[in-house]
């Protein structure tokens, strides 16, 4: 594998230092998955490797809001604090496949893990940033805290901007940016189960007993139609206090309740009350048949238990 390494070099043979200035002049938006996607990176590390590091992509909008929806790792190796090699190669293979997929994304920066407790940044993050400025010229960098301080998993986004004087560079700041998790539908569905399952610990046995508690598909079903009714009831209420003039206009609220009430097919309420009984119908025989195959079950069990003895 063929890297680019580069060296840390400064007037005099001095290091340019560094300052990190905390701020929040601009919002990054993240998908979860960017998240996910790096951590896993870091737990399949190679053994005694400190940090990792990988390459961000998303888009860049009109106001210049950067939107990180995707990232993948790229090697490289950390020779004490003067030299970084990143492999440059490795790196454009996978950008030429990634365009092949998502041609509307493009590179924002890098990701990192921290080098060390309590560090965000070191000199060799001015290194591969660097590295990175000649990719997409303005390179994003967020830092993901693998430490668990405080048992928080902290991000942070970052810009650099360098202190010139003349030509010599003088120091290099780290601006802080906001960063906020930006999900869409299916990735907040996908949370929402795996803080649910983080926050069951049950032994094996618990499971079991409990998975035979697994609601049917009709209280599914009740559950969501009383859901839907309440978010029903709530949109009434809201409705009904603007036009009283109890609560002031949001048009915004209005046009979503415009737009979902567009989505929602005009039926006969005598059609949609026979289609509902009719899945209502099929999902009592499902229940039904399932009942009578677990009865079945348990008395072959006992038959066969009374036969062996």
């Amino acid at each position: 594998m063929a890297e680019t390494t580069a060296t840390a070099t400064a007037a005099a043979g001095e290091e340019a230092p560094f300052k990190m200035v905390e701020t929040a002049r601009q919002v990054v938006k993240m998908h979860p998955v960017v998240l996910f996607a790096i951590l896993d990176h870091f737990i399949h590390r190679n053994e005694g490797q400190q940090r990792v590091i990988g390459t961000l992509l998303g888009t860049r909008t009109a106001t210049g809001q950067l939107v990180v929806k995707n990232c993948f790792p790229v090697p490289h190796v950390e020779q004490g604090d003067e030299e970084v090699a990143v492999g440059k190669d490795y790196l454009q293979q996978m950008l030429d496949l990634h365009r092949q997929v998502n041609s509307n994304e493009e590179v924002l920066g890098w990701y990192a893990t921290t080098p060390g407790q309590g560090v965000l940044i070191n000199q060799q993050s001015c290194l591969i940033q660097d590295f990175y400025s000649a990719e997409c010229g303005d390179p994003l960098h967020v830092v993901v805290d693998t430490s668990l301080a405080n048992n928080v998993l902290g991000v942070k986004a970052f810009m650099s901007e360098t202190v010139k004087l003349g030509e010599s560079v003088l120091a290099a700041s780290f601006v802080q940016l906001k960063v906020e998790l930006q999900a869409s539908e299916k990735e907040r569905i996908g949370l929402d189960l795996m803080i649910k399952a983080s926050k069951s610990r049950f032994d094996q046995s618990q499971q079991l007993q409990d998975s035979k508690q697994i609601n049917t598909e009709v209280e599914n079903l009740e559950q969501s139609m009383t859901r839907l009714l309440t978010m029903l009831e709530n949109v009434s209420a809201y409705v009904d206090d603007v036009v009283a003039k109890r609560k002031t206009p949001d048009y915004k609220t209005g046009s979503k309740i415009a737009s979902v009430i567009s989505m929602v097919p005009r039926i006969e309420p005598a059609v949609f009350e026979k289609s509902f009984r009719s899945n209502l119908q099929d999902l009592l025989m499902v229940v039904y048949l399932s009942n009578l195959t677990r009865t079945q079950l348990a008395v072959a069990e006992r038959i066969a238990k009374t036969s062996t003895v």
